[in-house]
Order: structure tokens, then sequence, then C-alpha cells
């Protein structure tokens, strides 16, 4: 290579580095769902039903089980933000939060995740993670969430209570802290229906009075949350 190729090779090494050093790649942002739970003080029983739950990992559909998050525009379309990730597996996030949430609610004597650290239980609570993710519609945003509930008895293999729940939230600012926000503020308006319906299954299978009315929560499974 003769010096006046050695003199361009070495500009355009200059230049690249100069362009590297002005101009940065942005940062990854990791997020996470996170509410406090708080305990319900509606309940049928005043103690805790004398049984143990075991919690089993939630499960996921395969196109959120990823760390990038999922934005989408229309229902035939997926796309992932590249810098914008979950700190933690989803699934992982969603079953540490029914944990907490059970835990808080003390719906029952015990609630383990594995079988070897507590009692032999007695009922399993399982779900799929069918959505998380935010949706645009043109000018609005929405968080949007939808899981599948599962607590069944062990025993027998019996369902003790089953629902599906798909709702969605507008985020009004535009920015996904507010996506996370309102998905956060999703997952346990679901987890407080949850808590009420199963209290009123486990009411009538330990015989304890339930009301006459429908015991169900008025709450909504799917659709818009204001």
């Amino acid at each position: 290579m003769n010096r006046t190729l050695w003199r361009y090779a070495a500009i355009c090494i200059c230049f690249c580095i100069i362009l590297v050093g002005c101009g940065s790649l942005p940062l990854k942002q990791y997020y996470l769902l996170n509410y406090i739970p708080s305990a319900q003080w509606n309940r049928l029983s005043p103690r805790a039903y004398p049984c143990t739950l075991r919690l089993r990992d939630f499960d996921i559909e395969e196109a959120y089980n990823r760390p990038q998050i999922v934005y989408r525009q229309s229902a035939f379309e997926l796309q992932y933000y590249y810098y914008r990730v979950w700190a933690v597996k989803p699934t992982r996030m969603v079953t540490d939060l029914v944990y907490k949430h059970l835990l808080t609610a003390g719906l029952v004597s015990n609630v383990i995740r594995r079988f070897d650290e507590g009692p032999k239980p007695d009922f399993e609570f399982s779900g799929m993670i069918e959505a998380l993710d935010e949706y645009d519609s043109q000018e609005l945003w929405f968080a949007h969430i939808a899981l599948r509930i599962n607590v069944v008895k062990i025993s027998d293999g019996t369902s003790l209570y089953t629902n599906r729940f798909d709702l969605r939230k507008r985020v009004f600012e535009h920015k996904p802290e507010n996506v996370i926000r309102e998905l956060s503020s999703l997952m346990e308006f679901i987890m407080m229906q949850v808590i009420h319906d199963v209290d009123a299954k486990f009411a009538k299978e330990y015989g304890i009075a339930v009301p006459t009315a429908d015991t169900s929560s008025a709450l909504p499974a799917t659709g818009e949350i204001k």
C-alpha cells in the first residue's frame, strides 16, 4: 500500500473514532411489574383456610417468552423494543407478584412454591400469561394483559377455580414507564378478583356459610379498565 492509500486509511479510521466518540448508543432500560398488595377485608372467613396452596411457576405464550418488551399496533403483528427490556423473566416476575399477593392476603395457612419447602399441598395454583404488552392504536396507548388462572384440588385433580382475564387500560402519557405502571395496576386488579373468587370457593369447600347472592366478583374479566 503506497503512502497516499495509508493517508486515506488513517483519515477514515480517525473519522470513525470521532463518530463513535460523538454519538453514543442508547442504554438499555430495565422494567419490572410491581405493586404493594393489600389485605382484603371482605373475606368470608375471618381466618386462613386450613390448607396448603402450592404456587406453580406461570407458563407463557412463546411470543412473550423473551426479555424484550412487546408492543403492537395491530392484532396481527408483534414488535419488540430492543433497548427496553424486562429486568426479570416475565414468568418469574408474574409468579413472584402472585406469591407476594397470596401471602399478604392470608387466604390459606401455607403458600409454597416447591413440594419440599413445607407441608404437603392440598391445592395447586397455576397460570398462563397469554399477553403482556403495550398496544398502540393510532393516537391511543394501552397497557394490555391477558392471564388464565387455575386452582385445582391435588387429591383428585378436580378444578376448584378457573378464569381468564383479558384487560387493557389507557395510558394517557405516552412513556414506557407509564405503560409498565398501568400493567402493574392491571395485575393488582386481577389478583384482587382472584382472591375474592377463590375465597368463595374455599368457603364452600370448608362448609362456611356463603351468602345466597352470587359471590363471584363484579369486576370485569375482559375489556377496558378506566
